[in-house]
């Protein structure tokens, strides 16, 4: 009993500390990470907040997810699409407000302290064992639908595809690349080996008998 309620702590709390990751980064005005780029572009293109708009999109490749897989348990993915969803606004309008870093000290501060928090609440989402997002199922998904082997290779057609996506959302929104920025490269590339060194330190120190990775 208590091991499920710390599960559960990590599990919604991680869901807290990857909103503020999410929106930290995206303050920053530095470049967010692929997925956040069109969370942000579609925000400002179908005026809506960043929080529906992530919804929006988790919800649709959930549908995708379901249509392919034709499993009804990944509908429990509902549960964090939602939550994040609300803690991105959450963050977002009520936290953050109208404030922005202004000197480039700040949104370097920001950019970093937001891939901290980023990567932080992914990995606790991650250890409580519970469903997470929808993003590892769907490159699951291309994998065996375009009959690929490699993990890496699927993820990265996924990220470069979102980039592009958010390119696309941003040109018609009038806002050019958005949230794109070289910052989004950089992300692409530092976040997998960050998580994999926070989940072995969570593997290490956590007393959870099985620690899904």
């Amino acid at each position: 009993m208590k091991e499920n309620v710390l599960r559960l702590i990590f599990y919604f709390g991680g869901f807290f500390i990857t909103a503020a990751g999410i929106t930290t980064i995206l303050r920053s005005g530095l470049g967010a990470g692929a997925w956040d780029t069109v969370t942000n572009n579609l925000s400002v293109l179908a005026d809506i907040t960043l929080g529906t708009a992530s919804m929006s999109i988790n919800l649709t490749i959930l549908v995708m997810i379901l249509i392919y897989r034709k499993n009804p348990k990944f509908l429990f993915t509902v549960v964090p699409i939602l939550t994040i969803g609300l803690f991105i606004d959450l963050w977002d309008l009520v936290i953050y407000g109208s404030y922005a870093p202004g000197n480039m000290g700040l949104r370097a501060l920001f950019y970093m302290g937001g891939t901290v928090l980023l990567t932080g609440g992914l990995s606790l989402t991650i250890v409580s064992g519970f469903p997470a997002m929808v993003f590892d199922e769907l490159t699951l998904m291309v994998m065996e639908f375009f009959n690929s082997e490699s993990f890496f290779k699927s993820r990265l057609a996924i990220e470069l595809f979102a980039i592009m996506l958010a390119s696309v959302f941003g040109f018609s929104a009038g806002i050019g690349f958005g949230a794109v920025n070289v910052g989004s490269f950089i992300l692409a590339l530092i976040l997998p080996p960050i998580m994999a060194r926070e989940l072995d330190f969570l593997r290490m120190h956590l007393p959870f008998e099985d620690i899904r990775t």
